[in-house]
């Protein structure tokens, strides 16, 4: 798993469907197609790929890959890289909000996402009863790397009373007594290529 990265895209419908070309500027400033997509390395960063004249995202991509390029695709202050579609290995989509200067925000209902002890892990609706067993989670989008993941799974935000790190400190161990509150983002989905 350490090989892995996490990037993100945005998307104005749920969709697996990724890019198979990204457009350029190159030096002669014509417009190019460079095989990939364009995406950012944090979910934090997603407003970055917002056009000023496009609505704003209604879902995003969370795409675990096994490696990604340095692009300048707007410039040197733009941090976003080319992914080449071989290096996909799942696809998360899930619908998000635009907050107060574009700032992107998963979609939940139940718990607060801004507040202390949240975290994230996969699980299927049928699978519920796996959490009467110790659940392995990460602090944020930008970690679910180090989740092992199927088919059909969708993101779930657990509000945790307490944890504990396993030993690299990338995932937390939450006991099934240690959740008052579990929300399945049901309006999320997982493929995996």
């Amino acid at each position: 798993m350490g090989n892995l990265k996490m990037v993100f895209r945005g998307t104005h419908a749920f969709t697996f469907d990724l890019p198979s070309t990204a457009e350029v500027e190159g030096e002669d400033y014509r417009t190019v197609d460079v095989p990939g997509f364009e995406a950012v390395c944090a979910f934090s960063r997603l407003d970055q790929l917002q056009a000023t004249d496009e609505p704003a995202f209604t879902h995003a991509q969370a795409i675990c890959v096994t490696e990604i390029e340095d692009w300048d695709f707007r410039g040197g202050e733009f941090a976003s890289v080319l992914v080449l579609p071989e290096a996909v290995r799942w696809v998360l989509c899930f619908p998000v909000a635009c907050g107060d200067g574009v700032h992107y925000a998963l979609q939940a209902r139940a718990i607060e996402l801004d507040g202390d002890n949240v975290f994230y892990t996969f699980a299927s609706l049928a699978s519920a009863a796996l959490f009467s067993a110790s659940v392995q989670a990460v602090p944020d989008l930008d970690s679910l790397k180090f989740l092992t993941t199927q088919p059909g799974d969708k993101l779930t935000v657990i509000h945790a009373k307490d944890w504990s790190w396993d030993e690299g400190r990338n995932t937390v161990y939450i006991q099934p007594w240690d959740i008052p509150k579990i929300e399945f983002v049901v309006a999320s989905d997982v493929s995996v290529f």
